[in-house]
Parts: C-alpha cells; structure tokens; sequence
C-alpha cells in the first residue's frame, strides 16, 4: 500500500537483480510470498560465468545477455532504478529516483563492483595498453583479439584472494589461452606467467594439485606472495613481492579485477569492523548481524570464502526458507559455505571442484573424482549450465 508521495510497502524488498537476487524473488513468489519489490538499474542481465569463454573466442556475446524485463518474475514489482541508502531500522530502501521501498524483510543481493581505482593505471591500460580481462563484457572482443593474435613475447595473468568473485575462474582464461597457443604452435615462444598473491595456489589441497598439474603441463611459472600495485604506461606491471618492488613489463596483460562493496552499504551502517565494506551477515543463517529483519546473499556478504555462482544457489534456498521459519518462530537452517571451482583447463576439458568453509571437499555428482579435469565437465559448465540458468536457477526452480 502506498505509505507516502513515494514510498511503498511490500512483504519483501529485494535489492539486486542479478543470479542471487533474481532466483531469490523468483522463490520468494514460488514459496507464496504476497508481494515482491525488485530494485535494479540494469535492463540487461548477464550470466557472468561465460565471459571467460567469450574472452578467449569460444562464445559469442549473445549467449551472455537477456532483457532484465524478460526474466523479472511474474507478479514482482521491478522498479528500475539504483539502490543509493538503506535504513536497516525501519527496512526502508531509498533508491535514486527519489522513491523509498520498505519490506517486511529486506534481502539484499547486489553484488560486488570492480574497483580499478584500487590498481592506478589499469582503466588506461584497458583502453589502449597491453591490459584485458574478461571480466567486463565490454572488453572480451578486445581481450579475444589480443590472445588471438600474440604470437611470443611475455603473457602476465594474475590472481588474487578475497574479495574475489568467482576466484578460481581466473584460471579458466590463463589455460585456455594456453591452450590456444599450443594449438597454433607458439606456446613455446610466449613466457606465460601467473601472478598470484598468496602463498598457496588454493586452500584446497586436492584442487591445488590439479591447478599446480595445469600449470607445469603448459609451462607456465608461478610467482606467489605478490601483488599489483599499478600498472604503468599500459605495458607493465609494478609488483610488490619477496624481493620488493619491481617493474614487470609484459606484452599481453589479463588483469583478475579487484573488488568492493557497493557504496551505499557502507554509508547505510550494513557493514562492521573487519568486514572491509561488505555486509554483516552471520555466514550460517545469512541474516544480518544487529538487524533481524535483512538478509543478504551473494558478493557484496562478508561470507568468508564463497563468492560463486554455484555458492549462491544453496545461499537462496537457505536465505528464503530462513526469512519464512523466521517468521514463524522456527531455528534457522545453516548455510555450510558450499561453493564451487570449475576451472577449465583447455578447450574440452574442466575440473569441477566443490568445497565447504572448512575446505573440505563436496560432491554433489554421483563420481568418486570431480577434481580432474574432463570432457563431461567441460560439457556441464560450458553448455549444460547456462541453460539450466536461463531456465531454472533464476526462475527459482532449481
């Protein structure tokens, strides 16, 4: 019901309309929910995890975009526009077109953004130096090309810990590039490099191996503890590492972004000391520490080590069901950290590692070894999930 000029009132106000904010308002209406408020600017929706593929020149840009107003819910109030503060006290969400939404329960799923002011030099190397990634869909033709076309010389990619979405699919554009120039028979006259900026290649021992395997099978060298500071005059790379600094110039430059929270939760009082910006939640329940009424999921959460597409589906089950036992009185269910690394290791072969907070292995497929790279799991990530998401993750049916 309307509260005011422009404020408005709704069982649950959900922010963000990417995987886990559009799968969650899509449950939330399967589960029976009266009404469902959507914030989001975007009118595209992208799935994310197939711009590595595109990046590398194994997919089209087409396979990554559908209309937001194809896919938002039916009987889901979308109201096209940026979350700027929440009032976590009163649930209310004031959005940038002036218009206030408040919800019995407030979910917020927006995401992290890219944050390149934290590597000076990087914008510019993106637009006309030696830089690409294949983490912003405006870059893959450019970031395709370049790969396609570096035929020796040195090729730098790098990897960093939290905050990281999707981590270890940074791998996928280094081995398939890889991969490609030993198809063309110039992996031998290009020094690959991966820049990585902790001390183990993954907390995982098992998944760890099958990277270290990879990477010794395509010569690529290994460079842990060491970070990019800035990259300088789009050819190189400053670094901090073992030995200090140094300047490390490069032919071709595949940068894994970093990443920060949306502003507006900072300013909204939704984080805490040691969450650098990010949301307070408690990583079991999901529901925010000091307010009982929000709940997040998904990148912009101080969770821990899940930040994945594969996380997000168990978090929406969990969150959504917590909202509705919370209102009855009912123990909260426990979100385990579960997440998943699929990294494709050359064109046709994938490794699909699953693990928990504790880094314990999971499997949710009826074999003894998802770790090793094969066929099936190519066949799986690259082909079988996108449609499986288009058609059943974000509309709350899986």
């Amino acid at each position: 019901m309307m509260v005011g000029m422009s404020t408005l009132d709704y069982d649950v106000v959900v922010v963000g309309a990417g995987n886990g904010g559009l799968s969650a308002a899509a449950l939330l209406k399967r589960r029976g929910c009266r009404d469902v408020a959507l914030v989001e600017p975007s009118p595209v929706h992208v799935y994310k995890p197939l711009q590595n593929y595109v990046g590398v020149g194994l997919g089209k840009k087409s396979e990554l975009e559908r209309s937001q107003a194809d896919l938002i819910p039916a009987g889901v109030r979308w109201h096209q526009t940026s979350a700027t503060r929440v009032d976590p006290a009163n649930n209310v969400v004031h959005c940038a077109d002036g218009t206030m939404v408040r919800g019995a329960d407030l979910l917020l799923a927006p995401g992290a953004r890219i944050n390149w002011d934290a590597i000076p030099g990087a914008s510019d190397g993106l637009q006309g130096g030696r830089v690409c990634t294949t983490y912003l869909s405006d870059q893959l033709a450019r970031t395709s090309e370049m790969i396609a076309s570096l035929q020796s010389g040195r090729a730098v990619f790098t990897l960093h810990g939290q905050p990281s979405s999707g981590r270890e699919t940074a791998l996928k554009p280094l081995f398939l590039a890889c991969d490609s120039w030993r198809r063309r028979k110039v992996l031998d006259q290009i020094e690959v490099m991966l820049l990585h900026d902790a001390d183990e290649l993954h907390p995982v021992p098992a998944i760890a191996r099958e990277i270290r395997r990879n990477l010794d099978r395509y010569g690529v060298s290994l460079r842990s503890e060491t970070t990019v500071t800035a990259v300088a005059g789009g050819k190189a790379l400053m670094l901090d590492g073992p030995a200090g600094a140094e300047r490390l110039p490069a032919d071709l430059i595949h940068l894994h972004p970093p990443y920060a929270a949306p502003d507006f939760i900072a300013a909204s009082g939704l984080d805490a000391d040691g969450t650098n910006g990010f949301i307070a939640v408690d990583p079991a329940t999901l529901r925010h520490r000091a307010f009982r009424r929000v709940w997040a999921v998904g990148d912009a959460c101080d969770l821990g080590d899940a930040r994945t597409g594969g996380a997000l589906r168990p978090q929406v089950k969990i969150v959504i069901d917590n909202i509705q036992r919370s209102r009855r009185g009912l123990p909260l269910s426990h979100y385990d950290g579960y997440t998943v690394a699929p990294i494709a290791t050359a064109r046709g072969k994938l490794s699909f590692g699953e693990y928990d907070r504790q880094f314990q292995v999971r499997r949710s497929l009826p074999v003894p070894d998802e770790i090793t790279a094969r066929r099936a799991w190519w066949w799986l990530d690259r082909y079988a999930l996108p449609q499986i998401y288009w058609h059943r993750i974000i509309k709350g049916r899986l």
